[in-house]
């Protein structure tokens, strides 16, 4: 009896259990259902014609297009300054002037040395040509007495030769003569002739001997006075020739002088250019310091502004890029410039606290302007001008299997805030950060676009539409329309 009991009140308690779980199930249900209707909306936005281009924003220092800085190679004393910083100067002004008197007085004195050592060089070198000629003429003069000295002992050889020659020839035809006669008184007679020419013959053959020795003495002569000579000649003109090396000491005399004329040419200072002076550095009665600044003179006709730029920026900037300059001292101006020059390679520098730093950097010419020298102004760049582009949000682009890129909008029902989503192929361009360019295809300016990636083609639902401008204003994100 008892066990029935227990069943009975345990089957009450689960019943009990599960009415609590129903109700609650149901009245949970009904709640989420409440909420779902009362909040969920599906935002909108419009399909705009906006601005993608892409900018990159610098801030730099405006200057003069072109800086002449001026100095002088001069030692001198400064004894004029004819500008001050702010003065404006033309083309062909004298700036500044430096003192002359010890510059000329050091060029006289080195002109005179210059005189004294080219009249010392010219007269021995007149002295040297003198010496050369006159080894040619001893040349001349000893050749020719020593080649009559060997035509002399020739004749005197010749001679003596021709009369050995007669007296041999001689005896030779009275031993013919004698050899042949058959008389002996003849031929004691020619032997006695023959005996005599022997004699005779034997004196004429030493002094053909003699005459020999003479000729090849009087041929050695001639080619010792030969040899003397021509080294005599040799000296004579190697002494000219080397005269050229013997003005060492007068190319460097030259040089100085040449260095004294440029230092004294560089004693009055004239501007090269129309500008305004920015810098002055020296006054009335220093020395100049040589080839240090003493003025600096900017040409303001037409402004540059140098900016340093980052690595991560450096490269998307080219020669010819427009840019929109503004200024806190032309705060309601804009002013157009265009970079003509891209510095691309890292420049080290130090900072205002000494400290060494290094960037790239660019320089953008600027139109015509207000601004001065040496004002800061903010630089923005055009990367990509993108100015009037219909655009939609790029991770709102979907793909079909083709590959056809395509968005879905919201084309409205007759029911009040109930929309169906529509397909819309697009053409896609450049990606600009949130947005992506549309280039052709169905989507006009105006079609509301679907935010919510849940929301496939076909489905109904209701949508709040966002609006810029007006959210601007309220504060608020959105605006629900019904």
């Amino acid at each position: 009896m008892k066990k029935i009991l227990r069943r009975k009140k345990l089957l009450i308690v689960l019943a009990v259990i599960v009415v609590v779980i129903i109700i609650f199930v149901v009245f949970m249900r009904r709640s989420l259902n409440n909420i779902m209707e009362e909040s969920y909306s599906v935002e909108l936005e419009s399909a705009e014609v906006r601005d993608l281009s892409e900018y990159i924003s610098l801030t730099g220092t405006v200057s003069g297009e072109s800086t002449m800085n001026y100095s002088s190679s001069a030692s001198s004393q400064i004894i004029s300054v004819n500008v001050a910083v702010g003065d404006e100067v033309e083309a062909g002004d004298v700036i500044a002037t430096l003192d002359t008197e010890a510059i000329q007085s050091e060029i006289d004195m080195l002109e005179q040395s210059i005189s004294n050592a080219e009249a010392l060089a010219a007269n021995e070198s007149a002295q040297n040509q003198r010496a050369l000629a006159q080894a040619k003429t001893d040349q001349e003069t000893q050749l020719a007495s020593a080649n009559q000295a060997i035509s002399n002992a020739q004749t005197d050889y010749n001679e003596a030769k021709a009369s050995y020659d007669d007296v041999n020839n001689q005896i030779n035809e009275l031993t013919a003569q004698m050899n042949a006669s058959g008389d002996e008184t003849e031929k004691e007679s020619l032997s006695a002739q023959i005996t005599e020419l022997k004699a005779e013959l034997s004196e004429l053959k030493s002094s053909v001997s003699s005459a020999e020795s003479a000729l090849e003495e009087a041929k050695a002569n001639y080619n010792s006075v030969k040899s003397s000579t021509d080294e005599a000649i040799y000296a004579a003109q190697n002494t000219i020739d080397m005269e050229q090396y013997s003005t060492t000491d007068d190319t460097a005399t030259r040089t100085q002088l040449d260095t004294l004329y440029a230092e004294l040419n560089d004693c009055e200072i004239v501007s090269q250019t129309s500008g305004v002076v920015t810098a002055v550095n020296v006054t009335v009665g220093d020395v100049n310091t040589p080839n240090a600044t003493m003025v600096t003179v900017e040409n303001v006709d037409t402004l540059i502004m140098t900016v340093s730029v980052d690595e991560e920026d450096i490269l998307s900037l080219k020669e010819g890029m427009q840019a929109i300059i503004t200024s806190d001292a032309l705060p309601d101006e804009e002013i157009d410039g265009e970079i003509i020059r891209v510095v691309n390679v890292v420049s080290q520098s130090t900072d205002e606290y000494g400290a060494a730093s290094s960037g790239f950097s660019v320089e953008i010419r600027l139109d015509e302007c207000d601004l001065l020298s040496g004002m800061s102004a903010k630089a923005k760049i055009i990367i990509t001008d993108k100015s009037e582009a219909l655009c939609v949000p790029y991770d709102l682009v979907q793909y079909d299997e083709d590959g056809q890129a395509y968005i879905l909008v919201a084309e409205e029902n007759d029911v009040d805030i109930e929309y169906t989503a529509v397909r819309k192929d697009i053409e896609t361009g450049e990606e600009m950060d949130y947005y992506v360019e549309v280039t052709g295809g169905e989507l006009e300016e105006g079609d509301y676009i679907i935010m919510d990636y849940s929301v496939m083609e076909g489905d109904i639902f209701e949508g709040s539409i966002y609006m810029e401008e007006d959210s601007e204003e309220s504060g608020d994100d959105t605006i629900t329309v019904g």
